[in-house]
């Protein structure tokens, strides 16, 4: 697989988040909906504690079956958040992916991903334990990480090699249009936090329509910065592996 749509060959932060951000509105609607399932998967292991009569605290539960359902949940979201991916890179071709069909395709490439998933976070560990700054060059270079995984075929440790190959000439650019787009997010929560206090006065208080509500609204507002991340993922990787080609 190639990367989506015409290169981007320029090395200029603005343009990178013009195409992001042009990619995210016209995949938007086409990929909510599996975006939003992704975001629900994180969610398992706390309806587990809470359904076996437990609170969530600050305190890490000591229940195997808490673990395994967090695994899988971990397992399910980097799944079905590939899957968004690569139904934005099939519109971008004009192909546009049915959500069965990029699952299809996303569960063909699930082994190397996470593998090379829980490799990329044990460097990334090692990393700020040492120094904190080999932790936070390798996040950054680590943010090509399932373009590259899904668009070409390298094994685990080759993959990260080459997001830092890709990434490292570039890697302050990518750092600035990372914390515009982080910020440009943040809007949006806080934008999310207006609205549930306005709901809050107009319901009286908090409730339980008022969690309902809360909750669907944070789902929502991280299903759409799930696919805003994922188009500028793949913007990048069209711009670096082009421009290295």
């Amino acid at each position: 697989m190639n990367s989506p749509g015409p290169p981007v060959r320029s090395g200029n932060v603005s343009e990178w988040l013009e195409r992001a951000l042009q990619l995210f509105r016209v995949t938007l609607l086409k990929c909510l909906p599996l975006a939003t399932v992704a975001m629900l998967c994180p969610w398992v292991p706390a309806f587990y504690w809470i359904a076996t009569g437990h609170k969530l605290g600050y305190e890490l539960p000591k229940d195997l079956t808490y673990w395994v359902l967090y695994v899988i949940a971990a397992v399910l979201t980097l799944f079905i958040a590939s899957a968004v991916m690569l139904q934005q890179r099939s519109i971008a071709l004009g192909v546009a992916f049915s959500a069965p069909t990029s699952l299809a395709a996303a569960a063909r490439r699930l082994p190397a991903l996470v593998a090379t998933w829980v490799l990329a976070n044990l460097s990334v560990a090692v990393g700020f334990m040492l120094l904190f700054l080999p932790g936070l060059f390798l996040s950054v270079c680590y943010l090509v990480l399932v373009p590259v995984v899904l668009f070409e075929r390298h094994n685990p440790y080759m993959t990260l090699v080459r997001c830092v190959l890709l990434v490292r000439a570039q890697w302050w650019k990518i750092l600035a249009a990372l914390v515009i787009m982080l910020l440009v997010m943040l809007v949006g929560v806080i934008a999310l936090g207006v609205l549930v206090q306005i709901l809050a006065t107009l319901l009286g208080g908090q409730g339980p329509a008022f969690e309902a509500i809360f909750a669907a609204g944070s789902v929502a507002i991280c299903a759409v910065a799930l696919a805003m991340l994922s188009a500028l993922m793949l913007t990048l990787h069209s711009a670096l592996a082009s421009s290295s080609a």
